[in-house]
C-alpha cells in the first residue's frame, strides 16, 4: 500500500515524494484583513534558522508540497507554500482578493524574523506573484481600487510587504491571457455548446486538422484571423458578464430606495428575486488552441497535446470540466478574462523591478517561446535574466528519451535557481 501511494503522490503535478524526515515542519493558519482565511506550511532544516524564505503560492493549485521544497531546505532556505482562499475552485475567484492573502503570508514571514523574502512563482503562480509584487512595489495610493467587476479592493490600506528577488517557472501570461489563446472561436451560441462555425474550427480538417497523434498544419493567414476570432468571443464573454453585473446592481439599488417598501408586494417579490440572483456562466470549449497540433507555431521541443487533456485536446475542449467551466460573473473578468483581468503579467511585470529570473520549461505544450521573450522585454528590472530548462515539461518531468538521458528537471531547476538567487542575497 505504502508503493501504491507513493507512485500517486509521484505522479501529482507539483507534489514532492521526498523530505529530509528532520526538516520542521509549521502549518500557519491565516486570515487576510477582509476576514478570509488561508493556510500554508513552513519548512527548514533541523537545526537551522535560515534568515530567507522562498514564498510560493498558486491561485487554486496546491502548493504546500510543492516539488522545490526538498532542493531548497537542503541549500539552507526556509520555504513557505501557501494555498489561497480558492483551493481547487476558481468558480468565485477574485483575482484582486488573492493579494490580501498573499499579503498576509508575508506579514506572516516578516514577523517570524525571515529578512529576505523570494517569490518563486511556478505555472498560474507566476502571474499571481507578479500582479503581488507590481502592487507592493506602488506607493499605496497608487494601488488598484477596484476589480473588473466593479467591486472596491481597499489596496492603498493594506500592508504589503514586497518581495527581495521574483522568479518565474513555467509560468503563463496569466490567467486570462492563457484563456484568450484557448478559446474556441468556433463557438456561435454560447447556450449551445455544438454550435459551431466551420470555418474556425480548428478540429475541422478543412482548415489543416489531423486527428492526434498526427501533427496538424495550419495557415498563417487563417491563424492571424483565428486569433482575432478568440478576441472577438472573449468580448462577447465579457460584454454577458457585465450584463449580468448590471442587472444584479439595478434590482439591488431599487432594494434599497425609500420607496421600495410602498410598491405592491408583487412587485417587492419580482425585484427581490432579481436582486438576490447569483447568476453562473458556463463556457464551453474552452481548449482550442492550434499549437497544441502544429509544432510549427512557435516551434519547442514540446510534444503534441495539452496538460489539460489526454492525448488530442478537442477531449478536453468538449469533455466535462475544463477550464472556467462555471464562473460567476465577476470571476471570469477578473481571472479568466483575457481583455479584462488585471493580473496580465507581460502588464505588472512592467511594475516589479526587483532581480527577476524567467525559466522556461522547453517542453512544456501549453507555454510557448514567444510568451517568454514578451517577458523577459517588458520586465521593468534591470537585473533579468531568461533561461531555458531543456527537455523538461510543465510539470518539470523529462521530455522523450533526450530528457532521460539528463538530471530530473526538478533537480537541475534548483541547481540553477540557487546560484541566481545567492549571488543576489
Amino acid at each position: 500500500m505504502t508503493q501504491v501511494f507513493e507512485e500517486r503522490v509521484r505522479r501529482l503535478p507539483f507534489a514532492f515524494t521526498h523530505l529530509d524526515p528532520s526538516v520542521r515542519r509549521d502549518v500557519v493558519y491565516l486570515e487576510a484583513t477582509d476576514t478570509a482565511h488561508s493556510f500554508g506550511v513552513l519548512y527548514r532544516a533541523s537545526g537551522q534558522e535560515p534568515k530567507t524564505a522562498v514564498y510560493l503560492m498558486h491561485p487554486r493549485g496546491e502548493f504546500t508540497r510543492h516539488y522545490v521544497v526538498p532542493g531548497l531546505t537542503a541549500r539552507g532556505y526556509a520555504v513557505f507554500g501557501q494555498n489561497s482562499r480558492y483551493l481547487n475552485n476558481d468558480t468565485d475567484m477574485v483575482h484582486e482578493r488573492l493579494l490580501f492573502d498573499i499579503a498576509a503570508g508575508m506579514r506572516y514571514l516578516k514577523e517570524a524574523g525571515f529578512e529576505k523574502i523570494v517569490l518563486l512563482g511556478n505555472s498560474g503562480g507566476g502571474s499571481l506573484l507578479g500582479f503581488y509584487q507590481s502592487q507592493a512595489e506602488r506607493a499605496p495610493g497608487d494601488r488598484l481600487r477596484w476589480t473588473p467587476g466593479g467591486e472596491p479592493v481597499n489596496l492603498a490600506d493594506e500592508v504589503m510587504p514586497a518581495g527581495d528577488l521574483y522568479i518565474a517557472v513555467a509560468a503563463h501570461l496569466g490567467e486570462g491571457r492563457f484563456m484568450l489563446n484557448v478559446l474556441d472561436p468556433a463557438v456561435v451560441d454560447e447556450a449551445n455548446p455544438l454550435a459551431t462555425d466551420p470555418d474556425w474550427d480548428m478540429y475541422n480538417p478543412a482548415n489543416g486538422y489531423q486527428p492526434f497523434p498526427k501533427a496538424s498544419s495550419y495557415d498563417a493567414k487563417w491563424l492571424a484571423a483565428y486569433r482575432e476570432r478568440q478576441r472577438e468571443r472573449n468580448r462577447r464573454l465579457d460584454t454577458i458578464a457585465r450584463e449580468y453585473l448590471a442587472d444584479h446592481a439595478y434590482f439591488r439599488a431599487q432594494m434599497r430606495d425609500p420607496g421600495f417598501g410602498a410598491l405592491p408586494t408583487e412587485t417587492r417579490g419580482l425585484v427581490t428575486r432579481h436582486a438576490r440572483l447569483g447568476r453562473y456562466m458556463v463556457i464551453y470549449r474552452t481548449l482550442a488552441n492550434p499549437a497544441y497540433l502544429d509544432p510549427s507555431i512557435d516551434p519547442s521541443r514540446r510534444p503534441l497535446g495539452s496538460i489539460f487533456s489526454p492525448g488530442d485536446p478537442i477531449i478536453g475542449n468538449y469533455g466535462p470540466g475544463g477550464l472556467a467551466r462555471v464562473m460567476t460573473p465577476r470571476a471570469w473578468l477578473s481571472t479568466w478574462s483575457g481583455l479584462s483581468s488585471q493580473a496580465d503579467l507581460p502588464d505588472t511585470i512592467a511594475g516589479v523591478t526587483v532581480p527577476t529570473l524567467l525559466v522556461y520549461a522547453d517542453g512544456d505544450c501549453d507555454i510557448f517561446p514567444a510568451e517568454q521573450r514578451e517577458l523577459l522585454e517588458k520586465s521593468g528590472a534591470k537585473d533579468k535574466r531568461l533561461v531555458d530548462l531543456p527537455w523538461a515539461d510543465h510539470y518539470l518531468h523529462p521530455v522523450g528519451e533526450e530528457g532521460r538521458k539528463l538530471a530530473d528537471p526538478r533537480e537541475r531547476i534548483i541547481d540553477l535557481i540557487v546560484p541566481w538567487m545567492e549571488e543576489r542575497l
